[in-house]
């Protein structure tokens, strides 16, 4: 029996921010603690939450040394996210 295969191939983007909001909450961390620990400006935090504002790569370092996910997997989500931005309409973008 052939095995069909089905990608993820979503029809929207949803910013990397989302991922970074939901470890946030795992973890019990306000935007403000995050910010503090890491000094980092809590506006850029939250733009990286809305989809604003880049991961990049010192942001997704930071990133991995806190949720042990790989700064490589931040970039990547990012460039992913950025990449469906211009590829559609934006009415179709997750806000």
């Amino acid at each position: 029996m052939t095995r069909k295969t089905h990608p993820y191939l979503p029809d929207y983007a949803t910013p990397p921010g989302y991922v970074f909001a939901d470890h946030l909450e795992s973890r019990g961390l306000t935007l403000v603690e995050f910010a503090r620990r890491h000094a980092v400006p809590v506006e850029l935090i939250e733009g990286v939450i809305a989809g604003s504002a880049r991961i990049d790569a010192t942001l997704a370092a930071i990133f991995e040394s806190e949720f042990e996910l790989e700064a490589k997997v931040w970039l990547n989500m990012e460039e992913i996210y950025r990449r469906r931005l211009e590829q559609k309409p934006a009415a179709d973008v997750a806000d």
